[in-house]
């Protein structure tokens, strides 16, 4: 008898990338294969999930991920985005309360996913040129002024969305930044 015959592995992908997400087959692929601790399970059914819902009012704030090298926060990124941008990977969750806590998630958002490289624009300008992108090829048009010009960012997110509701009413736009710590 060989292993082989006892136990039934697939290879594990030693980096995942975030932007794998995008294509949905991919995605599948990473939420079937994310591991949920119980401590995990906790975090995110008290305190992730809740805070990406936007049904009832909350005082939601953006979420940060901090971790070493290869302890699979890209890999929860990935798994979080995904579901939010498409129910259909909500049956591959792994662990049943999680994907409880998720329906109020699942499908709900468009996802803006993108990673920073060490580059030495400011940060607000990486972020605003990658959403401005995104929003073009998800045929909504604005464009953030300058930065030499802008008296409050607050103001041109608030005009952004309206028109990004106008378009998607019943959705969020959530963006989730991997590689932050390379930002210098």
């Amino acid at each position: 008898m060989k292993y082989g015959d006892l136990i039934q592995f697939e290879p594990i992908e030693s980096v995942v990338q975030l932007r794998n997400a995008d294509q949905l087959d991919a995605a599948k692929q990473l939420v079937s294969t994310y591991v949920i601790s119980d401590e995990m399970a906790e975090k995110l059914t008290s305190l992730v999930i809740p805070d990406l819902q936007f049904d009832a009012p909350s005082d939601n704030k953006g979420l940060m991920v901090v971790g070493n090298y290869g302890t699979g926060k890209s890999h929860l990124m990935s798994v979080l985005s995904a579901i939010a941008e498409d129910a259909a990977t909500l049956p591959l969750v792994r662990c049943a309360p999680v994907a409880k806590a998720a329906e109020r998630i699942a499908g709900k958002f468009k996802v803006i996913r993108t990673e920073i490289g060490a580059v030495t624009m400011s940060l607000r300008d990486i972020l605003t040129a990658e959403i401005e992108e995104h929003l073009s090829k998800l045929g909504v048009s604005f464009t953030f002024p300058s930065a030499a010009t802008i008296t409050n960012n607050k103001r041109a997110f608030e005009e952004m969305m309206a028109l990004f509701h106008q378009k998607f009413p019943d959705h969020g736009l959530l963006v989730v930044v991997d590689e932050l710590l390379d930002y210098p």
